[in-house]
């Protein structure tokens, strides 16, 4: 669907644009619509480049607090020990 609707974009915008550069002049010359789409894939893709660290560092950060929470509990599923002797016993 999203896919018809960028086609249909792009052929309601076929006026030619000029892509120039100032100390290199004239580039190409192409439609607006393909211009409009081709900024908002690298706006998407430089957002994407920016946000990723940081959510691959949560994402660690998630794993590492349910590792740590299966260990807390696996150390209290313990049979027949009490509060205070899983809380001296060694990680």
């Amino acid at each position: 669907m999203i896919i018809v609707l960028l086609v249909i974009f792009m052929l309601s915008n076929r006026d030619p644009m000029e892509i120039s550069y100032w100390p290199l002049g004239p580039l190409a010359q192409l439609p607006v619509g393909v211009v409009v789409l081709v900024v908002l894939a690298l706006g998407f893709l430089l957002g994407l480049a920016f946000h990723l660290p940081s959510r691959l560092a949560a994402k660690r950060r998630a794993k590492r607090a349910e590792k740590r929470n299966a260990e807390l509990e696996a150390r209290l599923s313990v049979p027949g020990a009490t509060p205070a002797q899983i809380g001296t016993q060694a990680p």
